[in-house]
């Protein structure tokens, strides 16, 4: 597996409705203790993003504030809708990248 090192850009979504899979909904919860309900925040504020292609076609990896921790999001944008994929607690690169941007915003 490569690690994609290309940069993050800021983000702000404009989505209009979310959407996901309910197995895969399980699965995350599961796997990573993180049920995408509870992300749905961080969606409606600034974030990182960049794209995150995979075999099934162009998605896109954020990196958002979601209750206080620092969340990547994995998803497909269909029209005005967000597909969501998985969900995880962010690397500490990630968050990092996150930090930096963000701070930089500030000054």
């Amino acid at each position: 597996m490569t690690t994609d090192t290309s940069p993050f850009d800021a983000f702000f979504a404009a989505f209009e409705h979310f959407e996901w899979d309910k197995t895969k909904r399980a699965t995350n919860i599961e796997k990573h203790g993180i049920d995408f309900i509870d992300i749905l925040s961080a969606l409606d504020r600034p974030m990182l993003r960049k794209r995150s292609d995979r075999n099934d076609g162009m998605r896109y990896l954020i990196i958002g504030d979601a209750h206080g921790h620092e969340i990547a999001v994995a998803y497909k944008e269909i029209g005005t809708s967000c597909r969501i994929i998985s969900a995880r607690r962010a690397s500490k690169a990630e968050r990092a990248a996150y930090h930096a941007h963000f701070a930089q915003s500030d000054e």
